[in-house]
């Protein structure tokens, strides 16, 4: 019986470590997205000012 709690227990937490890890990983990325559609926004205003 306590084998089979513990077993149950390290699932979830590998479990919760791994949802953690991965929702980590999808915000940077989102970052790089959004930091690289800010630079086109400022290549864009540039291009109107040179205008």
């Amino acid at each position: 019986m306590k084998t089979l709690f513990l077993i149950i227990v390290l699932t979830m937490l590998g479990a919760a470590f791994v949802v953690t890890y991965l929702v980590n990983k999808e915000q940077r990325s989102m970052n790089r997205l959004g930091g690289t559609f800010i630079k086109l926004i400022q290549k864009f205003d540039s291009w109107q000012m040179m205008r």
